[in-house]
C-alpha cells in the first residue's frame, strides 16, 4: 500500500498542474477582448498559471523519481539488517548513519543523508532496522519500510 504522503503529493502536484492550465486556458481563451488588454491586464495571472504548472510538474516529477528509485531498490537491493549509529536532523532533512555487513561480509558504517522526515521509520540509534543496499555500492542504501511504502513488494 502507498504511503499517505505519496498519495497527497501527487494529489497536490496534479491540483496545482490543473489548476495552472485552467488560469492559463480561462484567461487566454474566456475573459479578455483585445491584444493590447491581454498583455496588461493579464501578466499576473499568467505569471501565476505558470508558476502553478511548473509546481505541479515537479512535484509529480519528484514524486516519480522517488517511486522510480524505491522499484529499483526493491528489485536489486540487498536486504540487510543494519543497527542506526547516529540520528541528526540536518538543514536538508535526516541524517542517518547505520552499520550493517554487506554479503561480502565487510562491516559497513554509512549515512543516508537527507532522508525524508514523513518516510523514514521512527526510531533512534541502538535500533536494529531492515535496509536494502546497492550490492554495486554498498554505501548507498534505503530503509526498506520506506520502500515498502513507495513501491509495495508485489
Amino acid at each position: 500500500m502507498q504511503s499517505g504522503f505519496f498519495r497527497h503529493g501527487v494529489l497536490i502536484g496534479l491540483l496545482a498542474l490543473v489548476a495552472g492550465l485552467a488560469i492559463l486556458v480561462i484567461d487566454w481563451l474566456f475573459v479578455l477582448d483585445t491584444p493590447g488588454e491581454r498583455i496588461r491586464e493579464s501578466l499576473v495571472s499568467d505569471i501565476g498559471g505558470v508558476a502553478l504548472v511548473v509546481t505541479g510538474a515537479a512535484i509529480l516529477y519528484v514524486l516519480w523519481r522517488q517511486r522510480g528509485d524505491a522499484s529499483r531498490f526493491q528489485r536489486e537491493g540487498v536486504l540487510a539488517d543494519a543497527v542506526v549509529e547516529d540520528v541528526r536532523l540536518g538543514f536538508f532533512g535526516t541524517d542517518v548513519t547505520v552499520r550493517f555487513e554487506d554479503h561480502a561480509g565487510e562491516t559497513r558504517r554509512v549515512t543516508l543523508r537527507g532522508s525524508n522526515l514523513a518516510l523514514r521509520p521512527a526510531f533512534g540509534p541502538g535500533t536494529t532496522v531492515t535496509i536494502r543496499y546497492d550490492p554495486e555500492n554498498p554505501s548507498v542504501f534505503r530503509f526498506q519500510e520506506t520502500l515498502d511504502t513507495l513501491a509495495p513488494r508485489t
